[in-house]
């Protein structure tokens, strides 16, 4: 009996070893990524849209200008979601209180917020940033309530075992909550994406919310190339535009989310 105990819990910190150490990996990657398309965001020699000559150029940078808001938006919804369901599912006494408020607030259709966002950074002329909010504000609940999810599958043995072992604070983040929950934070993620690409058409396109606005205040991304060329009658460029979304979409789909789901269950507690 002591040998399967002994088995078993070696089997555990095996698994959770390779967990932690492939989340970390993913977290190194993904700042890499986020550096790479900052400096090529900011060296861009396009920064707002002209729709009237259409150049490879001009797609090229509009997708790293989209990649771009939508990755930074949701690094910003991961780091602000984590600690917000952990708040939420501290206690029964925190849970009653704060997740119909986080329900009501996530019910709050997105773009109810967009001409308020607007008007607020435009003042300070920050259109960028004003994209990025937008996008980060679709893609934080989906994130949120996923984890919550998560949180509460975490077996009672696991919980009570760091409590005995005084493991806590980011040492429990680290070692036990994210690893844990990390097949919520894949699925909260493909979800949250998924919200993101639905909504940066609308986000680019931020002439229709500025007072006699035009489309050369939109910044230049695939969201905007599609509006204004769709609304111009330049049907080469909204196709164009139209077929670099689906492809870079569905790459990122095949390449990226399906392959972390299909690793997620692995990290799944039988």
């Amino acid at each position: 009996m002591a040998i399967r105990h002994y088995h078993h819990h070696y089997h555990f910190s095996y698994l959770t070893s390779k967990k932690r150490h492939f989340t970390s990996l993913l977290i190194v990657i993904s700042i890499i990524t986020l550096i790479l398309l900052t400096i090529l965001h900011f060296l861009s020699p396009l920064t707002s849209i002209n729709i009237k000559q259409l150049s490879w150029e001009t797609i090229t940078f509009a997708t790293l200008n989209t990649l771009y808001r939508l990755l930074v938006s949701y690094v910003l919804s991961v780091i602000l979601s984590i600690p917000i369901a952990l708040l939420i599912t501290k206690s029964e006494r925190s849970e009653k209180f704060l997740l119909p408020i986080a329900d009501v607030l996530q019910s709050i259709p997105v773009l109810a917020f967009f001409p308020v966002v607007v008007v607020f950074f435009i003042k300070f002329n920050a259109l960028e940033t004003a994209v990025i909010f937008i996008l980060f504000l679709a893609m934080l609940w989906n994130l949120i309530f996923s984890m919550i999810g998560g949180l509460k599958t975490i077996p009672r043995d696991i919980t009570d075992a760091a409590t005995i072992f005084n493991i806590k604070g980011l040492r429990k983040l680290r070692y036990i909550t994210i690893p844990a929950i990390f097949p919520y934070i894949i699925t909260g993620s493909l979800l949250a994406w998924a919200q993101g690409w639905s909504l940066l058409i609308v986000a680019e396109a931020l002439h229709s919310y500025i007072p006699n606005g035009q489309a050369a205040n939109d910044p230049l991304g695939l969201g905007s190339l599609l509006v204004n060329s769709f609304y111009n009658g330049q049907n080469a460029v909204f196709i164009a535009s139209l077929i670099v979304m689906i492809v870079i979409i569905a790459l990122i789909n095949f390449f990226i989310w399906q392959k972390l789901l299909h690793l997620a269950e692995r990290f799944k507690f039988d």
